[in-house]
């Protein structure tokens, strides 16, 4: 009886996320109720209560839930640092659109959750996902240096603050539906390709038979 009685309590967790996702989607994190969330799930407001105290833990589980099942894993690396970068972007950019969980809540954390006080400890979450994309990017560029791919005098923490950030914005423009995606492909393959030529991108090669280095790569 007691394993039955954990298996219905997951069940209503699952609804619970469930219903918040749809909730989260349509209204913003700001706006939705308890009582929205319990609506969408279909069980009564107090279940939604009985396993979080308001909508942000019920946010926060969601979350959790989402990384546990797709959202932060980066696909393998391949031999081009280069193509790993462009494989890596293709592959979330398609998940944006994949129907599920990760989709859903991605969507919810880059154009749902408003910039305010009482989303902190959400924005909190989001900002802990770019660090590591930003980690993985730096490593992937350093990599196409050492493997003559990129110049060496890339400055590797400006560029890689220019890719994840204008990778950020293309989610926007999927909103527009499937039929972006090419586009979205197209720009950031062009993005990795402008690093070897833009000169606003590269740091000057140091004087005096100092080694090279790359502002911002620590």
């Amino acid at each position: 009886m007691a394993r039955k009685t954990k298996e219905d309590s997951q069940k209503t967790r699952d609804a619970i996320l469930d219903g918040a996702e749809r909730v989260f989607l349509a209204k913003g994190i700001a706006n939705a109720t308890m009582a929205e969330i319990a609506d969408a799930a279909g069980v009564s407001r107090g279940a939604v209560y009985g396993h979080y105290d308001n909508k942000l833990q019920v946010c926060q589980a969601m979350i959790d839930r989402a990384f546990a099942l797709d959202a932060l894993r980066f696909p393998a690396q391949r031999g081009s640092a280069c193509d790993t970068l462009l494989a890596a972007g293709c592959y979330y950019l398609a998940q944006f659109l994949e129907p599920g969980s990760p989709q859903r809540v991605s969507q919810i954390l880059y154009l749902k959750c408003e910039q305010i006080e009482e989303n902190r400890s959400v924005l909190r979450r989001r900002e802990m996902a770019d660090r590591l994309t930003m980690h993985y990017t730096r490593r992937q560029l350093r990599r196409a240096i050492a493997q003559g791919e990129l110049p060496a005098t890339l400055d590797v923490g400006l560029s890689a603050e220019y890719l994840v950030y204008l990778f950020t914005g293309l989610y926007e423009l999927l909103e527009n539906g499937p039929a972006t995606l090419p586009r979205c492909e197209r720009i950031l393959r062009g993005a990795l390709e402008g690093l070897s030529h833009a000169a606003s991108l590269r740091a000057p090669i140091p004087h005096g038979g100092g080694s090279t280095t790359t502002p911002g790569s620590a």
